[in-house]
């Protein structure tokens, strides 16, 4: 069950980062900072390290160890999973008739759960790795698969979240 769990949260961690990397590779044709790397001095110390403003700035995004788009997917899955969370908590705190009022505690205990689930299922030892490289390998037909899951996934979490506001307790 937990290989399972570990496996569908890799799958849509893996998804929302290839989206991102290809909202990335999209916006480099329209970023206006690129021009920065046309200038000559710039330009000249770029090659005298051996590269370029593009290739620097791919570097700094696509690095799927240290890279600022996979803090970016992983924040997304934290966001998500923090969402299935609280409005599994709303359900619940419905169904017993409301029995915790509606503070700030819940909120971080909900936070606090799914950055743990998070950690532990997808980046502790970096098992995103892994699962990255395995991944790459299936086929496109696969990848498409996988990618529409995930995208049913995150639909789902957000009618969910929007199906929540009706569960939350009446004001006082």
């Amino acid at each position: 069950m937990m290989a399972k769990i570990e496996l569908w949260l890799n799958i849509v961690h893996y998804c929302i980062y290839k989206m991102d990397y290809k909202i990335h590779l999209l916006s480099n044709k329209i970023n206006p900072f690129l021009l920065i790397g046309k200038i000559p001095s710039v330009e000249r110390n770029f090659r005298e390290q051996g590269t370029s403003l593009k290739e620097f700035g791919n570097k700094f995004w696509t690095d799927r160890r240290y890279g600022f788009g996979i803090m970016i997917s992983g924040a997304a899955l934290t966001v998500f999973l923090f969402f299935v969370i609280w409005a599994s908590f709303l359900f619940v705190n419905r169904l017993l008739g409301y029995p915790l009022n509606f503070s700030w505690h819940p909120f971080v205990f909900c936070f606090a759960w799914a950055y743990f689930i998070s950690h532990l299922f997808v980046f502790q030892n970096e098992k995103y790795i892994k699962y990255f490289k395995k991944f790459d390998k299936r086929s496109k037909q696969e990848k498409r698969k996988y990618g529409v899951l995930s995208l049913a996934f995150v639909a789902s979490t957000i009618a969910l979240v929007i199906y929540s506001f009706n569960l939350l307790p009446p004001l006082p």
